[in-house]
Order: structure tokens, then C-alpha cells, then sequence
């Protein structure tokens, strides 16, 4: 039963990878084709010719009917608080920058992405295809918890503006698809990272569980002093360092952009929703505040997951200096074997895997939870800024 469970899983995973593949090809932002005569990829111009065309239009679609798209509630809430309108504006502002620049370093860092596709493909077909990777359950699942999360952000899109806007109509249609055609292509870039780091994840994972095999088996035979294979597993784990790196330095800027986007979003939904029961003195209905609990509730989700993920290929790093230090325990080791670990434990302590943005901070758990904290301050701050208008407003 479980077996028939594991094989059901892992068919939901490989369909979460071909959807977003696919969606990928047909947004525009995966300017790739595959050669399976080199079992490579190969940069399109065409496909980014055709992204760019296609996501411009979308652009236009979504600010031409934005006012379509506004909700009687939202528009009140303005008239009634200035700050709340400026606000808006400036959120607007920040999602077209973050669009614009997930989408521009997308197709600028393609040929970039190229190469570190096709190192990964090589690394997988020489190196690790012919492992057994069914219990590597983290993989199978965050694969997975990035697929729901994008298709609960997409739900959440027309949940919050259809239940809000009574105003149906061509127009309302036609910007809602458009901005949720947009958020997809966002989303699917921040798949790839986290697809990409996956796959790193998974691969260090393998090199772990072989190092482990092999302290057990030198434990048991004492015999057996001597392993070509750690040389190699060196070598590879230095290989998959570069290439995270790489991939950071590709996703720097849409990662952040991405997780400031979500942060701001928490923080201006909840002073909305402070403006609308003080200042409009009206109360919040219970559809009203199921569908703010919602979008609150998927978007720490969605930014969560970014943190976790970036964490759990971190805490495989460390797993590995640490499975390396099981090795002084045992004796007699081969001269060469022996001096081998040392090189490999000295480098997995001073080279470790980050994932650090414009060499100003890393994303780990901790850091998580300081952007969480310093994202209530912001809440905090804005709402004693605004306090006497508020006040005013209300009376």
C-alpha cells in the first residue's frame, strides 16, 4: 500500500515538473529547446523574441483595464484616507518594478541559466542518474509544496477580486485574466530557483548518503582502508557549490523582489483593513474576512516556503562536515584515504553552501523570522503614523 503510495507521489511530482516546464515555454520564460541528440539545451532567440512580445501585451491588457478591476470598497476607502490611496500607488509601483525586473533579468540571464542547466543535466546523466533517489522525501515534497502553493495564489487572485467587485463585465474579465497570467509568469520564475536549488539539494543528498555508506562499511570491515570514490565525491560536491552559487547570482534580484512583494502585500492588507472598520466605521463581514484570511494565509505560505527551502539545502551542507567527522573514529585508515577526508572535511568547513543576496544577508530560518518581526514593526509604525488621521476620519 505504501509502495502504491510512493509510485502515485512521485508521478504527481514529475507532472508538477512537466506543468511548469510547459507553462514556462508557453509564458515566454524558458527560451530554451532540448537537443536529444547532445541531451542539452540550447538558447532560443525566437522564444525570447516571442516571451518579450507576449508578456508586453499582457502588460498593457492588465494597466488598461486596471480601473476595471478596482472594487467599490477600495475606492471608498481612498476617499476617505489620502495615505491609503498614496500607498496603493506605490505598492503599484513596486509590483511593475518587480514584474519588469523579474522578467528582464529572466531573458538578460538566460544564456547564464543555459549553462547552468546543462551542467546540472551533465552532472545528473554521468553522475547521480543511476542512484535510487525514491526516498529522498524532501525533494518529492517541496516540488510538490511549490505547485500548490502557485495554484492557491492564482485561486486567491479571483476569490479577492471577483468577491470584491460586483461590477461584472468584459473589461473586469479581461484584467483579471491578464493580471493572473502575469503572476503565474512571476511565479514560474521563482519555480525555477526553486527547482533548480532542488535538484542541488537532491544531488548533495546523494553524496551524503554515500559518505554514510561508506563510514558504516569501514566500521564493519576493518579491512576495507581504502575508497577511489571519495576523490570524486569531492570533486563533485565542490562542482554543485559553484553552480548554487551560480544560480543565486542568476535569481538575485528576483528572489528578493519576490519575497519583499509578498512581505509588503501582509503589511498593506492588514492597514486596509484597519482603515476600512476606523475610518469607514464599517464592519467586517465573515466572507469579507475569510477572503483576507486567505490571501494572508497562502502568501506567508508562499514565503515561507522560499525560506525553508533555501534552509534545508543549507542544513544538507552541513550534514556533510558533519558525516565527515564520523571518520576519526575510525582507525588504520589508508595514508591516502585518510589524507583525502582531511581535504574534503577542511573545504566542506570553510567553503559552505549560501545563499546570500547582494553579500548583505543569507536566507535561512532565523533570517526568516527577523523579516516576519521587522515586517509587524513596519505594521506598527505605519499605523501610529496615520493614528491622528485615522482618528479624524472616523469622527
Amino acid at each position: 500500500m505504501l509502495r502504491a503510495h510512493r509510485s502515485w507521489y512521485r508521478k504527481f511530482v514529475e507532472l508538477n515538473l512537466w506543468a511548469t516546464l510547459y507553462s514556462s515555454w508557453l509564458l515566454g520564460l524558458f527560451p530554451f529547446v532540448y537537443i536529444s541528440r547532445t541531451r542539452r539545451i540550447k538558447r532560443s532567440g525566437w522564444l525570447v523574441g516571442y516571451g518579450i512580445a507576449f508578456n508586453v501585451l499582457l502588460l498593457w491588457l492588465a494597466m488598461h483595464y486596471y480601473e476595471a478591476t478596482q472594487s467599490q470598497a477600495k475606492e471608498e476607502l481612498f476617499t476617505r484616507n489620502p495615505l491609503a490611496e498614496e500607498i496603493n500607488v506605490l505598492h503599484n509601483g513596486l509590483l511593475l518594478l518587480t514584474v519588469f525586473v523579474m522578467y528582464f533579468r529572466n531573458w538578460w540571464m538566460s544564456d547564464e541559466l543555459g549553462k547552468i542547466l546543462n551542467v546540472l543535466l551533465e552532472l545528473h546523466d554521468n553522475h547521480f542518474r543511476r542512484y535510487d533517489t525514491s526516498d529522498c522525501y524532501n525533494f518529492d515534497n517541496y516540488i510538490v509544496y511549490k505547485g500548490v502553493c502557485t495554484m492557491l495564489e492564482l485561486i486567491s487572485i479571483i476569490w479577492i477580486i471577483f468577491g470584491l467587485s460586483p461590477r461584472y463585465n468584459i473589461g473586469l474579465l479581461v484584467g483579471v485574466l491578464s493580471i493572473m497570467v502575469i503572476q503565474l509568469g512571476v511565479f514560474m520564475v521563482t519555480t525555477h530557483f526553486h527547482i533548480c536549488v532542488m535538484f542541488v539539494y537532491r544531488s548533495i543528498w546523494i553524496i551524503n548518503r554515500e559518505l554514510l555508506q561508506l563510514v558504516n562499511r569501514l566500521t564493519i570491515d576493518r579491512q576495507v582502508t581504502k575508497s577511489s570514490r571519495i576523490p570524486k565525491l569531492f570533486d563533485l560536491y565542490r562542482r554543485l557549490l559553484e553552480l548554487n552559487r551560480r544560480i543565486v547570482g542568476v535569481y538575485d534580484y528576483q528572489i528578493t523582489l519576490f519575497i519583499v512583494s509578498l512581505l509588503t502585500v501582509n503589511v498593506i492588507s492588514i492597514f486596509y483593513i484597519l482603515v476600512y472598520v476606523v475610518s469607514l466605521r464599517k464592519a467586517v463581514t465573515f466572507y469579507m474576512f475569510l477572503n483576507f484570511l486567505q490571501a494572508l494565509s497562502i502568501n506567508i505560505s508562499d514565503f515561507w516556503l522560499n525560506i525553508a527551502l533555501c534552509d534545508l539545502a543549507v542544513s544538507a551542507n552541513r550534514s556533510t562536515a558533519a558525516i565527515l567527522k564520523l571518520f576519526n573514529d575510525i582507525p588504520q585508515l589508508d595514508k591516502q584515504l585518510e589524507r583525502n577526508l582531511n581535504d574534503f572535511a577542511l573545504f566542506s568547513s570553510h567553503r559552505r553552501l549560501t545563499f546570500n543576496h547582494f553579500g548583505m544577508f543569507d536566507v535561512h530560518n532565523a533570517m526568516g523570522f527577523r523579516m516576519v518581526i521587522a515586517c509587524t514593526l513596519y505594521m506598527l509604525y505605519l499605523v501610529q503614523f496615520d493614528y491622528v488621521n485615522l482618528m479624524r476620519t472616523s469622527t
